[in-house]
């Protein structure tokens, strides 16, 4: 939705909760990606880059 009306925005993943991923989408006004990228930075930060599965067999 947000690429129809214009607007950047970032998913950034969360971590788990019962087994299932979670995570938050942050929606900036138009022109300003340098601002969901700068928060987008900050969650992982805090939470840690997660990969989405587990590469070992």
């Amino acid at each position: 939705m947000t690429s129809l009306v214009g607007v950047p925005a970032v998913s950034v993943p969360t971590g788990f909760a019962d087994d299932m991923p979670q995570g938050v989408q942050l929606v900036g006004q138009m022109y300003r990606e340098d601002r969901c990228l700068e928060a987008a930075e900050v969650i992982e930060r805090h939470f840690g880059v997660l990969a989405p599965i587990d590469p070992r067999p």
